[in-house]
């Protein structure tokens, strides 16, 4: 069944200078590769929803006054246990700290059980991974790249099944409604 969550989602551009950075990495590793059209920064996870609560979220979200933030993409890490290379962030802006906690109250007040582990900016490269410490000692490229957080976005997941060339080029997930972030003041 689809699981819906509320994502970041980078343009193409962003996207290809990631993958074109993690280049060294994912020639090294096992695992499948996130297609770069499906990569996200995950904010709050909810689990698998029916129609009427996805709208009643769409309808709360509105309400959402949350200021446009930058997150800073600074280093490669390898989670055995989740079995994932991921992109991710030395800190988070308070911002985005705020937001990622602000949707997660509100799916609470809705009766929802979203994720309560802290949250944490990181963008999944590769699941089913396997990974040895020494390709991120020997490998990791440096990275600095800062993703523009100006809208964030209600996805759902689709399930593929096998990988194969075929879903390879499929998308992972659909984008069932996007919100603005305020500008940040001067």
């Amino acid at each position: 069944m689809p699981r819906v969550f509320f994502a970041l989602w980078p343009d193409a551009g962003w996207c290809e200078a990631l993958l074109d950075a993690a280049q060294p990495l994912l020639a090294g590793a096992a695992g499948s590769p996130l297609a770069q059209f499906d990569l996200h920064v995950t904010l709050c996870f909810l689990g698998v929803l029916e129609e009427p609560m996805v709208e009643r979220l769409r309808e709360r979200v509105v309400s959402i006054e949350s200021a446009a933030f930058e997150l800073l993409f600074d280093t490669f890490e390898y989670w055995p246990r989740a079995r994932i290379l991921a992109a991710t962030c030395s800190s988070a802006p308070a911002a985005a700290n705020e937001l990622a906690s602000t949707l997660r109250s509100m799916a609470l007040e809705l009766g929802l059980q979203p994720d309560l582990k802290p949250w944490r900016a990181h963008m999944t490269l590769l699941r089913a991974a396997s990974v040895q410490a020494s390709l991120l000692a020997e490998r990791a490229p440096a990275l600095r790249l800062t993703l523009p957080a100006r809208g964030f976005y209600l996805a759902q997941s689709h399930e593929l099944g096998a990988d194969s060339a075929e879903t390879a080029q499929r998308r992972r997930y659909t984008v069932l409604g996007c919100w603005p972030l305020r500008a940040s003041q001067p």
